[in-house]
């Protein structure tokens, strides 16, 4: 395939809004691909929606099964802050700009177009590569659940997600993420007689701090070699109507990153207990409900998916032209993994605080299951003017080629 080719493939999927929706045009768009190569591909709805669904296609039979995923959403423009149409790619000073350029509709396509060209060249695959191209990952990963409800994980060894890693860094492991809405419910009054109400902001204020407290306290002592602590964020609060009422109803929202030592399942033992608790005390009445429920995953940092990222890619690493800050900020990210000699080429291998679907997709094995996140891209997700380095997509359809038929050897 043409290098015009490789980037009209990735202009086509950019120019299909599939913002936080419509991911069964790019779904449509790809099964035509596989269809005219004859890559066995289906659509799979998701639910009883007309405009979402994932894409599974597979290449080569038999063990062992590399699952790769990537998702076909994308998160909101705001268009008047872009320099370029945010739907087009645009090529400028060696990158391309587009909404999804980074996050992740290039990842998506280099696995795409790597199948495609070794279908094309007849290459065997050693075992099987399965596509699973989710909807939703930006919004609640239902793409991702249901791929592994359905059961296209059962039998899956080794979960390469292509997300943008970075500069070519390899991640094996991310925190997960657990968001709550926390309600207090009150009783209206005037402010000059606040006797005759409950205060719900008051409330809300005070359960806050010892939700704070207590999950501090409670991991204070727990660390991830990999990923660090845990972390929480009080990121909205809303209550009251009028400076000289008393309100009668108020609402935070709570982000809490997790690592496996203390995960979800515990945080969230730990927030009942902690709402009980106050509710009990006095005359608080807290509820709280989930959002987000993400796994935290820790993958293994010998395996063979990784070894083979490392030694296939270094290649390619050590021809990129970096700049000097990328350089430096490479070196630095090095000497914190604890890797003192690192050197262009070296791929580093460490874990992030962003989640994935993979969360979703080895949630039964969230613990030294042969996972990866690799793919092209940079530190420029969600933000305007988002824009993949052209050299790295194209590299990473190579890397991808070489992987797909070395990982089952």
């Amino acid at each position: 395939m043409q290098e015009e080719q490789k980037l009209s493939i990735l202009k086509d999927i950019i120019a299909i809004q599939s913002v936080n929706d419509h991911e069964r045009d790019v779904a449509v768009y790809l099964k035509k691909l596989f269809d005219e190569a004859g890559i066995k591909n289906d659509i799979l709805p998701l639910g009883d929606s007309k405009t979402r669904a994932n894409l599974v296609a597979e290449l080569g039979t038999g063990k062992p099964v590399l699952a790769i995923s990537g998702h076909m959403d994308v998160v909101e423009v705001d268009a008047d802050h872009w320099a370029t149409d945010p739907f087009t790619l645009t090529e400028k000073d060696g990158n391309l700009y587009g909404r999804g350029a980074t996050d992740m509709k290039a990842g998506l396509a280099a696995m795409v177009i790597a199948m495609l060209e070794l279908k094309e060249s007849g290459t065997a695959i050693p075992g099987t590569i399965r596509l699973l191209a989710t909807a939703g990952e930006e919004v609640g990963m239902p793409g991702a659940k249901a791929f592994k409800d359905q059961g296209y994980m059962d039998d899956v060894d080794a979960l390469l997600i292509t997300e943008p890693s970075g500069i070519y860094r390899a991640i094996y492991a991310n925190k997960g993420e657990l968001n709550v809405t926390v309600n207090s419910a009150g009783k209206a009054a005037h402010s000059s007689m606040p006797y005759l109400g409950n205060n719900a902001v008051e409330h809300l204020i005070n359960v806050l701090q010892n939700i704070k407290t207590g999950i501090q306290d409670a991991t204070a002592d727990i660390n991830d070699d990999v990923l660090g602590d845990t972390v929480i964020n009080i990121d909205t609060i809303k209550g009251g109507n009028q400076v000289n009422a008393i309100p009668s109803a108020a609402q935070a929202e709570i982000n809490i990153r997790t690592i496996p030592e203390f995960d979800n399942a515990k945080l969230w033992a730990k927030l009942q207990e902690i709402i009980k608790a106050y509710n009990d005390s006095g005359t608080g009445d807290i509820s709280v409900t989930v959002g987000m429920d993400v796994t935290p995953i820790s993958g293994n940092s010998d395996s063979k998916l990784l070894k083979d990222i490392q030694r296939i890619a270094a290649p390619f690493v050590s021809s990129d032209k970096m700049s000097a800050d990328e350089l430096q900020k490479l070196t630095a990210e090095a000497k914190d993994v604890g890797i003192k000699d690192y050197k262009p080429g070296d791929i580093i291998a460490e874990g992030v605080p962003g989640g994935t679907d993979a969360s979703q997709l080895i949630i039964d094995q969230p613990m030294g299951f042969d996972f990866v996140m690799y793919g092209p891209g940079n530190n420029t997700p969600h933000q305007d003017n988002e824009f993949v380095p052209k050299s790295q997509y194209l590299n990473f359809i190579e890397i991808y080629k070489q992987l797909f038929t070395e990982f089952g050897k």
